[in-house]
């Protein structure tokens, strides 16, 4: 029975067997408490049973108080379920936010418990786990606070709506940025436009700036044509005009490092200063990702690809200087790789190879997040072909940076 239930081929049908099962694997009733839910979880549209608008046919014909907050049980049970990870990501994703989407410009009212201040706390926490924890962990976290989002979004007695906007593409921001992380990029770019649209919503410039310089970053770390990462650069900059924000200097990083891959050296070098130019123009604000050392990256990235050895050296000392003490690990681990891009770009393949193994090998599995790996694998993109197949230990690392499963364990 239990192997069929863990195909998805039957689920029990008796109370009588669900307690029974409860008591044989010690689950204190959480088995009874799940039952139900799951049960319906096969019939009823996933949209139905997070965010009802209505009773959904066949699934409950009463109303009133008792049936409210067994809804809200029972989302709850929902929401658990996917932290889990018994429900599939897939399936909870995506229909949040198709939800998001539908109610983004039908919002007229706030609910009375939610306000601006709450939203931009929770964002700012879940920015701050997308910098200290395994992306995976913070994936399983975030769910909860989108449908809560679409929630206010959708609830009567709103005051202020640009807002909830404004937080609800910071929150599809964060959205976009933790698949990224994990490799779905498809699902990711989906979140990328929500960002937009939301922003667009909200009237606010700097956070449609943010929006747009924030996905040119993210872009370097995907599939994406590193074309594509330069014209949304631009284009944030473009939006910006002459108003320096966060989001400015995200847009002018990401040209910056992306002109650099590509080997226009003098515009990369160029924006690179036009980058530092600006930060002296703009108050940090580390909840839209930019910290007062965060131009030191950039710098480490260029010089890496560009720049003479000698730069590119002080470029990542200076880095990992400003990162010292700091709790967050994925600009660390891609600064050092930085060290390994230039020498395997100065013809030094391998001290390349060892110095970038070394580094992944010491990194636990949850915490090797595709932006990282991508970072990696520009270690080999340096190695001729031909040369590759000549380098001890260049099978081993290969092996080390293949992109793990990233389920929460």
């Amino acid at each position: 029975m239990l192997t069929a239930i863990e195909r998805g081929e039957v689920l029990p049908d008796r109370h009588g067997k669900v307690q029974a099962l409860d008591d044989a694997l010690g689950a204190e009733r959480e088995l009874l408490r799940l039952w139900p839910l799951v049960q319906r979880l096969g019939r009823i549209p996933f949209a139905d049973v997070v965010m009802p608008q209505r009773p959904a046919e066949g699934y409950r014909g009463s109303t009133g108080k008792a049936a409210d907050q067994e809804d809200d049980v029972e989302r709850r049970l929902l929401l658990k379920l996917a932290g889990l990870g018994v429900l599939s990501q897939v399936a909870v994703d995506e229909p949040a936010r198709q939800m998001l989407e539908q109610v983004l410009n039908q919002a007229v009212n706030v609910a009375e418990t939610y306000t601006a201040q709450d939203w931009e706390m929770a964002c700012a926490d879940h920015m701050h786990a997308l910098q200290t924890q395994p992306p995976a962990m913070v994936r399983s976290g975030i769910t909860g606070d989108v449908i809560a989002l679409q929630q206010a979004l959708a609830a009567p007695g709103v005051r202020e709506p640009a807002e909830l906007q404004r937080a609800a593409s910071w929150m599809a921001l964060i959205q976009a940025n933790v698949l990224t992380r994990l490799g779905e990029y498809d699902a990711a770019r989906r979140w990328w436009i929500t960002a937009r649209h939301a922003a667009d919503a909200s009237g606010d410039l700097n956070m449609r700036v943010w929006a747009l310089g924030y996905e040119a970053v993210f872009a370097l770390y995907s599939p994406r044509s590193l074309r594509t990462a330069v014209a949304l650069a631009q284009k944030a900059a473009a939006l910006a005009g002459r108003t320096p924000s966060p989001g400015l200097l995200h847009a002018v990083s990401a040209e910056a490092q992306g002109l650099a891959v590509l080997g226009r050296t003098e515009e990369a070098l160029e924006a690179l200063c036009h980058l530092h130019d600006l930060c002296e123009q703009v108050t940090f604000d580390e909840g839209f990702a930019w910290r007062a050392d965060s131009a030191l990256f950039t710098t480490s990235w260029v010089h890496s690809f560009v720049g003479s050895d000698q730069a590119a050296d002080e470029a990542c000392d200076k880095a990992l200087s400003g990162e010292r003490g700091s709790p967050t690990y994925q600009n660390r681990v891609n600064i050092q790789l930085h060290r390994a891009i230039r020498a395997s770009r100065s013809g030094d393949y391998e001290r390349g190879i060892k110095e970038a193994t070394e580094l992944i090998d010491g990194l636990p599995v949850p915490y090797r997040s595709l932006m990282i790996l991508n970072t990696a694998h520009r270690v080999i993109e340096a190695v001729p072909v031909e040369r590759r197949g000549q380098l001890r230990g260049f099978a081993d690392y290969r092996a080390a940076i293949k992109p793990p499963s990233f389920g929460v364990t």
